[in-house]
């Protein structure tokens, strides 16, 4: 369906036509209401991170999963006797059950790491692409049909929501039972090429339609997408660049970079034989821990594509947008910062190198990399409000005029991960049904992030929602009004909108 459009004017929670599932002062935030909780978070002497908002969130999460149909529909959740929290299981057979169901879980999830590199090997390795996306869709094509015989829409947060959905469901939702690794997140986000073969790309083929076409304007063969499973041309850069002008991180730099930390790498898909104008800048995501370039390359090629013209002006393909994925290092083997610092070297690289304008460029982001678009714009921000102040006392020098990188157009964020302090409210509560961040993934890998940023004010100072939004370009920012991140998505908007950025927010 039509992703609504939704000016933070007045910031709606909107509650999809299938799931009406949200009472209407649950889900809207008026002008006064929003007036208020600002004046009682001044008196406060605070901003967005008081207990009162906190036990608000947690309150409003805790009512919604009241409405939804989780745990599969069954009568009991299984979680509570995998968890490593044990606070859920308050009842005497709980706690009976709950050692013998843990060890043999353990058991299980030992067996399965004994197995799961080599499994993992052979699939990435050995599999070719094709063939992986062929039997994956496949295996689906042969469930579905049988859930629908056998379970039907008995299994999904709501009995309107897609059959497909439900049969998703039943799929995932098993993963929670059992520790999901890095390395676990590390291969399942590396496969996310896997489920966006070329058939299923959108509905026009530009070399069916090159009759109708500037020639000059079509891929002419050879081209290796296809051996990357895409439908363009990949190029895989590899640069050096002699410096970095943007200052980011939150850690004290030094001033000498290892080469490693100079070099650019990732995916640069291009469309046509010409590269085209305007260029997406796709960050992925994975809560810092996971992603890669190439598992993004089919979903950010299709991004690329449906940029085009509406309407499909001279031959159906004009105005698609060639598409750049950056590496970024992650954690744990590395810090946040390095994240920032390679993004931001990366964003430098299509300017200074590839030649490209920066009103030319689109940040997209998901998750944990909508979190670094946040930071790229605010380090770009306060480059020039540093600027623009030595100016004025006469000290605009060279140097810091060297420091100051153009904005691009704007920022597209989708389900962004902005607020790395405590979890509350949706980030807390909706583990219970959002199908990747669950409470397996919560439980394993989000101490990761504690760990490294260390006390309560060391993560509210890296996380990017807490930051200044002054002089940002337009944002957009997308959401699911059922996904553990829709509390802190709200929040950036809000927070952008109260700085006088141009916001625009979808909730589905």
């Amino acid at each position: 369906s039509e992703m609504p459009k939704l000016s933070c004017d007045k910031v709606h929670f909107p509650h999809p036509p299938t799931l009406a599932l949200a009472t209407s002062t649950a889900t809207t935030i008026s002008s006064d209401e929003s007036s208020s909780d600002e004046d009682a978070a001044d008196n406060d002497g605070q901003d967005y991170d008081t207990l009162r908002e906190s036990h608000q969130m947690n309150e409003r999460a805790q009512k919604e999963n009241e409405r939804l149909n989780l745990n599969l529909g069954l009568p009991v959740d299984l979680t509570v006797f995998t968890r490593r929290d044990n606070s859920a299981a308050n009842g005497i057979v709980q706690k009976v059950l709950r050692p013998p169901i843990q060890t043999l879980i353990r058991l299980l999830d030992r067996l399965l790491a004994f197995v799961e590199s080599p499994l993992f090997s052979f699939w990435s390795n050995h599999v070719p692409l094709r063939l992986r996306q062929k039997l994956t869709f496949l295996a689906w094509g042969i469930y579905l049909p049988i859930h629908k015989a056998l379970i039907g829409r008995r299994t999904g947060l709501h009995k309107d929501v897609s059959l497909e959905y439900h049969a998703l469901t039943t799929v995932m939702w098993w993963g929670r039972l059992f520790p999901v690794t890095i390395k676990r997140m590390r291969f399942s986000l590396g496969q996310m090429h896997v489920v966006h073969p070329p058939d299923v790309y959108p509905q026009w083929n530009i070399m069916k339609n090159s009759s109708s076409c500037d020639t000059h304007d079509t891929l002419t063969k050879p081209n290796n997408g296809e051996r990357y499973g895409i439908r363009g041309h990949l190029y895989e850069v590899y640069h050096k660049m002699k410096q970095k002008r943007t200052p980011t991180g939150i850690r004290s730099s030094t001033t000498d970079a290892s080469a490693v930390e100079m070099t650019v790498t990732g995916q640069f898909i291009q469309h046509e034989s010409k590269p085209s104008q305007k260029v997406i800048f796709w960050i992925y995501g994975g809560a810092f821990l996971a992603g890669d370039s190439k598992g993004q390359l089919g979903i950010a090629e299709k991004m690329g594509m449906m940029c085009a013209d509406e309407g499909w002006d001279n031959g159906g393909h004009n105005g698609m947008r060639d598409v750049f994925i950056p590496d970024y290092r992650l954690v744990p083997e590395y810090h946040p910062d390095d994240a920032i610092h390679d993004i931001t070297l990366a964003f430098e690289y299509l300017i200074y190198e590839r030649g490209i304008k920066p009103g030319d460029i689109t940040l997209v982001g998901v998750s944990s990399g909508g979190g670094l678009i946040v930071f790229l714009l605010q380090a770009l921000a306060k480059a020039q409000r540093k600027f623009d102040e030595r100016k004025k006392v006469g000290g605009g020098d060279d140097k810091a005029r060297s420091s100051c990188v153009p904005m691009p157009a704007g920022g597209v964020m989708m389900g962004p991960f902005v607020d790395y302090t405590e979890p509350t409210g949706s980030m807390k509560e909706y583990i219970r049904h959002d199908l990747i961040v669950n409470q397996s993934v919560y439980d394993e890998n989000l101490p990761y992030l504690e760990k490294i940023l260390g006390s309560h004010e060391n993560r509210v100072n890296a996380s990017p929602v807490y930051g200044n939004f002054n002089g940002l370009p337009p944002l957009c920012i997308c959401v699911s009004e059922h996904e553990v991140v829709y509390d802190q998505a709200m929040m950036l908007a809000k927070r952008a909108k109260e700085q006088d950025v141009d916001v625009t927010v979808g909730v589905w």
